[in-house]
């Protein structure tokens, strides 16, 4: 086993292909979502059944303090300019869609060139590595992402082919239905939780569910639909007729009286838009890559199952009849940059 602490990064190398990543398992500024929790955990469990190579991040994503290594790097110009509106943490709005866009802010020009830098050396290497690129994320245990403990993300289509996976997460399901269905009580239980501590942080912040900024107005609209589409009608009329902490309370949990099972699902909520122009330079014949967005609840209590599903789902690509000739093609780090 060969290893490298480089800047922002580490590699862990056993093979080569598949080259397992967890760009956001660094360290949590300020509050404690912020960090892909156990993204680490379940990409290293994947990369001790399968071998190949493990790229942990050992940075934050908050904007001010690190480098949202899925986002695109911004202008010099622009980091600059959006540096005193990240310390002041005002115009809210603004800075959601610089978030949904780009990577870091920098204090100075020096502070950017380190920040740049760091960023392409991670992509760069991650594209020098291998040519089977499974990407590991966290994705929230909330109502929007219900019932699905795991999202396969294939930047739609261009990452992997469609109807290639779809029979792959079709088997899968089979596979692994039996041990999901064992979990759904936990799971249930879990997804409750998070509702709990959502509305309990919208009221601390916010004082009620009205007041809500757009960032969180709309997680909770996502949250909602979702409920709606579960619950009974007067759970749905209470919502629609006084929406707060406790109607919506009341619809999460009738929601999930029903009897809905977990399921590993293909691009359910997240469809890799925000990441398209990060991952365009491995949508060519030569790459597989893919995300899996493990619910929070799988990742913390079941790691090693998930990472048994993810790499069953390589092992079962990298099987097809699409991908059997697929070689390592190693590029030269410059094209990545």
């Amino acid at each position: 086993m060969n290893r490298s602490f480089l800047k922002g990064f580490t590699v862990y190398r056993n093979g080569t292909d598949p080259v397992f990543v967890a760009p956001h398992c660094g360290p949590s500024f300020e509050v404690p979502t912020i960090r892909d929790d156990n993204s680490d955990t379940v990409a290293s469990k994947c990369w001790l059944k399968a071998s190949g190579t493990l790229v942990l991040s050992s940075i934050t994503r908050k904007r001010l303090w690190g480098i949202d290594l899925n986002r695109d790097p911004p202008s010099k110009e622009h980091a600059l300019r959006m540096w005193p509106e990240f310390m002041a943490d005002k115009n809210r709005e603004r800075l959601k869609r610089f978030r949904a866009k780009y990577a870091f802010v920098a204090k100075n020009p020096l502070d950017y060139n380190e920040r740049l830098k760091i960023y392409n050396n991670f992509w760069g290497t991650v594209g020098n590595l291998g040519s089977v690129i499974m990407m590991v994320h966290r994705k929230y245990a909330r109502m929007k992402n219900y019932p699905s403990v795991m999202d396969i993300i294939t930047y739609e289509g261009k990452g992997v082919d469609l109807d290639t996976i779809k029979e792959v997460i079709q088997e899968i399901n089979k596979k692994y239905g039996k041990q999901l269905q064992s979990i759904s009580k936990q799971y249930k239980a879990y997804v409750m939780l998070e509702s709990r501590r959502i509305v309990s942080r919208i009221d601390r912040l916010f004082g009620s569910i009205d007041n809500v900024d757009a960032e969180y107005r709309t997680w909770l609209e996502q949250d909602i639909a979702v409920v709606k589409g579960l619950a009974d009608e007067p759970c749905v009329k209470r919502m629609d007729e006084q929406l707060d902490s406790k109607s919506f309370i009341a619809g999460v949990k009738d929601a999930l009286k029903r009897p809905v099972k977990p399921r590993v699902t293909i691009e359910n909520f997240f469809k890799g838009r925000k990441a398209l122009s990060v991952k365009s330079k491995f949508f060519n014949k030569h790459f597989l890559i893919m995300e899996a967005e493990v619910n929070a609840f799988f990742g913390y209590w079941y790691p090693g199952l998930a990472a048994d599903i993810i790499v069953d789902i390589v092992t079962m690509l990298r099987g097809a009849k699409l991908y059997k000739n697929l070689g390592i093609k190693q590029t030269r780090m410059e094209d990545f940059l």
